[in-house]
């Protein structure tokens, strides 16, 4: 029997936490004698002065402060430093790490302030009786200094432009300096896009220019922190028609039935456009509700992709539901927004699907500012820095957070469905030897979005003409066109793909062995654009999969209201299993590491609408909505507040009776963090992240005391030791390795009997921007949650479900009792 989800939020009771003071200072790990490690930054800081001005550019009149930047490299591994002195002008630019581990930067130093830096080399150097030297933090890990070059600012994983051609670049400059930019820029006569993206340390701004014009630019001003390519594509793929099927269709329109309320909520497709006059979709989607983000291009598909993409949303893989006699219930809404010009339109200018995404999400915002709506983009291009915000994805971020808005109350925080991006067509089985090389695409690597891959069930090829041929993947198995992040760091960057959505198979030619996309019996059909020519389609690969992602998650969002966007996500992740092939691979895996590598290329598997729906008697989810206060200031100081602590209305004696049966235990965290995409965000989570929750479970035989005890000692901990402080090897991941991104899920599988008295959970905050800020509207902000916890006994006859449920309602009149009491 389907049951409603278990609400555990009154179950929840707040506690200090605070963060004491670290002590003992840095050690001297790297080996350095102080006072000639000291000579030689000097010495190499001298060299930087006399070829700056030279090696870099050819300076003229500055525009802002006059200065240089100064590049720098550590020993291999070692974290980045802080050579940050606002006050005095000097500022961290670019940063990230080379091929041999070590962490590269620049820094903008003020010309009157190389004195200042020197002045404090020379203290770090000094002989002192204390436990540490002057200011070792910041450069006992530095190997050198020296000139910066104009590639020295440049994080873009392509190349960077040479020779004389134009072209849009993104100036990411520090926001109090971008009229700097721009007037040096006018000077020069470099055309400056007045779109702007902004961010709590960046501000990104747009310039047309060729090499030698940007190098003139930058060498003459004091605002620029990075530079990257403009973007101008996004790659896509449309599906192949087939034949026509009015037939079916006349038929399959007798069967759906409008279940919309008044505020059924809305697949918004951030596509191609949608061609509404198909007999599918008229039905769901108001002509008030296509858009375009600009006039001109007008609202239809005139490529199929948006359409294709629309029937997916609403109906899925049409191939059963057309050959069926069940009635079909529609209870969500779509709408379109045209991101991309049709043919014969110039590409989008500034270079910036960031800019261009946030303009298309207002548009029905405006038109039906209170309607619930689910965003989907099936859009996307090569990733050219791995897990490293760009542009867009930090726009993404920030809409899904509504981060421009001050107050936390008056945001709308919104839910984005984003395709993980398809590996490349054209290969062969050796190729695929090589899939982890295919890392998702831009913007993908957004922390708050659902980035969702591909599985599939379709392994038959029905095509006479192909009936030799096999096919890439086996049934339930991860799709062939799935990108992955088994590359990306695990400390530092989210899991992506979350989610596995049918993607459809490729077909292996036996002759040499190449991958053909696009066979109609290993797709998905689907509303195709030309009506009158071809109703019907075939949609593949990951853009078909966010589809039906951003469907499901449209209708959990009708199915309860009060649903948050972050609970939405997080039911979906509780929904979500792994096919059987997948989790053998995941059995077969003893280490944490090799895992979280696994769970990059799978996700967090499969989901099913009914599970993130309902519960169950012995497969249940248990549900919480909260906000919590995760720093606060101190005097001049900001410190670690509070922490959640939930007593759960745990079924012990259910679990009792299940004993050695095998018992899953998944938790699931959600939030949305603020982005602040400044140059040390790529090594440090915590500069990107405005704050981060963690969680954990109590241990088998822990008291309740020693549980918040040991929560508590996490306050002392660095994040990135977090997995060492007594590690919980029960888990199927561990803290570290699901530490990154804003949405955190973990297991347990074990006997019933090892989980009764497991029935504590504590939600707890680590670091980020809005704990380094001076400005206490921000530091003293509240951030909210949501929690899933599931409980799957699978096959067995125990009701874990009324056992909790009787717990909740004895929680409640004891809650009622008392206040009659106090009364």
């Amino acid at each position: 029997m389907l049951r409603p989800h278990l609400r555990i939020d009154r179950f929840a009771s707040e506690a200090p936490y605070q963060r004491p003071r670290g002590g003992g200072g840095n050690r001297n790990t790297y080996g350095r004698a102080f006072g000639q490690h000291a000579e030689d930054l000097k010495r190499d800081l001298a060299r930087a002065w006399a070829d700056a001005d030279g090696l870099l550019f050819q300076r003229e009149a500055p525009v802002g402060e006059p200065g240089a930047y100064v590049a720098f490299e550590t020993a291999v591994d070692a974290p980045l430093p802080s050579l940050e002195w606002k006050r005095e002008g000097l500022r961290l630019a670019a940063a990230g790490r080379n091929d041999e581990g070590r962490a590269v930067g620049t820094v903008f130093v003020p010309d009157t302030a190389r004195g200042f830096l020197d002045e404090k080399i020379t203290g770090y150097g000094a002989q002192t009786t204390g436990r540490t030297q002057q200011n070792e933090a910041r450069f006992v890990a530095i190997d050198r200094f020296s000139a910066a070059r104009l590639a020295d600012l440049w994080v873009d994983g392509r190349d960077m432009p040479e020779g004389d051609a134009s072209q849009w670049w993104e100036c990411w400059c520090w926001p109090d300096r971008i009229h700097n930019l721009e007037a040096k820029a006018a000077h020069i006569g470099l055309p400056v896009s007045t779109d702007r993206l902004t961010f709590p340390e960046r501000t990104v701004a747009f310039v047309f220019a060729n090499a030698t014009q940007m190098a003139r630019l930058v060498s003459g001003v004091d605002s620029v922190a990075e530079l990257r390519l403009g973007r101008d594509t996004a790659a896509y793929f449309r599906g192949e028609s087939r034949a026509d099927q009015d037939g079916w269709i006349d038929a399959f329109l007798d069967l759906i039935q409008d279940g919309r309320s008044a505020t059924a909520p809305a697949i918004c497709l951030l596509d191609t456009g949608v061609n509404r006059a198909h007999p599918l979709l008229s039905m769901m989607l108001a002509a008030g509700d296509l858009h375009s983000v600009r006039a001109d291009w007008g609202v239809d598909d005139d490529v199929g992709h948006g359409t294709e993409l629309a029937g997916l949303a609403l109906y899925g893989d049409l191939t059963a539901p057309l050959q069926s006699l069940t009635p079909v219930v529609l209870d969500v809404s779509l709408e379109s927004v045209k991101l991309l010009p049709p043919n014969g339109f110039p590409a989008n200018a500034p270079a910036s699907l960031g800019l261009v995404t946030q303009q298309a999400v207002a548009l029905p915002e405006i038109e039906a500012p209170d309607r619930p709506r689910v965003f989907c983009l099936a859009l996307g291009q090569p990733s050219v820095a791995g897990p490293r915000a760009s542009s867009w994805s930090a726009a993404i971020d920030q809409s899904a957070a509504d981060a421009q808005v001050e107050n936390l109350e008056e945001r709308h925080r919104r839910l984005f469905i984003i395709a993980a991006g398809n590996v490349p067509d054209g290969l062969n089985d050796e190729a695929m030897e090589d899939w982890d090389s295919h890392e998702i695409e831009d913007p993908g690597q957004a922390w708050n979005a659902l980035t969702i891959g591909g599985m599939t069930d379709k392994a038959v090829i029905t095509e006479p003409a192909r009936a030799h041929w096999t096919t890439a993947a086996g049934i339930a198995e991860l799709s062939p066109y799935s990108r992955v992040s088994a590359t990306w760091h695990r400390g530092v960057s989210p899991v992506k793909p979350e989610l596995l959505f049918e993607a459809g198979n490729r077909a292996v030619d036996p002759f040499d062995q190449s991958h053909w996309s696009g066979l109609d019996s290993l797709s998905m059909l689907t509303t195709g654009h030309r009506v009158t020519q071809e109703p019907l389609s075939t949609s593949w690969a990951t853009s078909a999969a966010a589809a039906q992602a951003a469907g499901m998650a449209a209708r959990l969002l009708a199915d309860d209201p009060n649903y948050w966007p972050e609970t939405v996500r997080a039911l979906m992740v509780h929904g979500a299993e792994w096919t059987p092939p997948m989790l053998a691979r995941f059995q077969a895996l003893a280490g944490k590491t090799e895992r979280m590598m696994l769970a990059r290329r799978l996700g967090y598997g499969r989901p099913s609408l009914e599970r993130a729906k309902r519960s169950r008697s012995a497969d249940l989810a248990l549900v919480s909505q909260a906000s919590i206060q995760p720093f606060r200031r101190d005097g001049g100081n900001v410190r670690m507040n509070a922490f959640h602590f939930y007593a759960l209305p745990w079924p012990r004696d259910s679990l009792a009776l299940l004993a050695e049966n095998d018992v899953r235990l998944r938790v699931t965290l959600s939030y949305f963090i603020d982005p602040n995409p400044s140059a040390d965000a790529p090594l440090a989570p915590a500069r990107y992240r405005s704050y981060g929750l963690r969680f954990d479970l109590r241990k088998r035989g822990e008291t309740t005391a020693q549980f918040q005890s040991r929560i508590n000692a996490l306050a002392e901990t660095p994040d990135e030791d977090l997995d060492l402080a007594g590690a919980d090897n029960d888990r199927l991941f561990g803290a570290k390795s699901v530490s990154a991104g804003s949405l955190h899920t973990d297991e347990w599988r074990c006997a019933a009997a090892d989980l009764i008295d497991r029935d504590c959970l504590a939600v707890y905050p680590v670091g980020g921007w809005w704990k380094m800020s001076r400005r206490p509207e921000v530091s003293d902000r509240l951030a909210r949650y949501s929690l899933v916890v599931t409980l799957d006994a699978g096959d067995v006859e125990v009701d874990l479900y009324s056992e909790i449920e009787q717990r909740i309602a004895a929680a409640i009149a004891a809650e009622a009792d008392a206040a009659v009491i106090d009364t």
